[in-house]
């Protein structure tokens, strides 16, 4: 999935987002954050919203399933990784509210 040159930030973020994801309170979270007209990756996160959401919920030990199927699809694993926008400290914790 990561090829020969993994991007730790990448992964993390792809992890933590799973971890967080499972929890519906802070998926609500994540959503409100990375839609939020402040947040600079907005429209990259709309423009694969579904995708990513289908990724964030799939189950932990089926990411050489997903990504075949991402592959059917004309995109691959480690790019769909890559558009899982950060959070931001300070961003984030203004998204508490609501």
């Amino acid at each position: 999935m990561t090829g020969l040159y993994p991007n730790y930030q990448d992964l993390a973020r792809w992890e933590y987002g799973r971890m967080l994801w499972k929890i519906p309170r802070l998926r609500k979270r994540l959503v409100r954050h990375w839609t939020d007209e402040r947040h600079p990756y907005r429209h990259r996160f709309a423009q694969h919203r579904a995708v990513l959401e289908r990724l964030l919920a799939a189950p932990a030990h089926s990411e050489e399933q997903l990504d075949a199927a991402l592959r059917n699809e004309g995109l691959s694993l480690r790019v769909m990784i890559r558009e899982i926008p950060p959070v931001f400290g300070a961003f984030w914790n203004e998204s508490k509210a609501g």
